[in-house]
């Protein structure tokens, strides 16, 4: 008995590690948005809102980009995120925020990500590198990974989300990712 617990060890072992290196050497990656994906952001809009600054400008997106500790982790999509990673696979992050005073957020999450993006236009991340999938909560996020060629994975938004638009999960036929919200 013991015989066959070592051989099947050895086993996983050698099927990991023959995965890790051919991920390694396919260079793959995988991507995650990251408000209301990866994490709920709620909290750091809410904090941007009433800090006083205008919405949507340089301050507004400083004080939401310098709020992260406010923001709450989404476990079944950081747990598939830590997975990927433990596999072999780069894991990169892209918000449509704008990056004022985004550096320490992008520097809190390096961990994680070999590359944190701010950018509006995740598609023109997604061409560049060799994506397997995308995970993204907005209808946005889905047909972006599509025009890029990315499989789309929808993570559902938490229901205590003050975003509501741009939200209609199976619209597109994308995997819905259960437990995600």
């Amino acid at each position: 008995m013991k015989r066959k617990v070592k051989i099947t060890l050895v086993a996983v072992i050698c099927i990991y590690g023959v995965t890790v290196a051919g991920v390694n050497i396919a260079d793959l990656k995988v991507g995650f948005d990251y408000d209301d994906t990866l994490i709920f952001s709620t909290p750091a809009f809410r904090a941007g809102a009433a800090s006083g600054q205008e919405s949507y400008s340089e301050g507004y997106w400083r004080v939401v980009n310098q709020s992260f500790n406010v923001e709450k982790v989404k476990l079944v999509p950081m747990s598939i995120a830590l997975i990927y990673k433990a596999l072999g696979f780069d894991v990169v992050i892209i918000t449509a925020r704008q990056g004022y005073g985004g550096e320490e957020l992008q520097e809190h999450w390096k961990w994680l990500a070999k590359e944190f993006h701010f950018e509006r236009n995740k598609s023109s991340i997604l061409e560049k590198g060799s994506f397997v999938a995308f995970f993204g909560d907005s209808d946005s996020d889905i047909t972006e990974a599509l025009e890029a060629g990315v499989r789309p994975i929808r993570v559902k938004r938490s229901k205590k989300s003050d975003y509501t638009g741009k939200y209609h999960p199976g619209q597109y036929k994308e995997f819905i990712l259960p437990f995600s919200d």
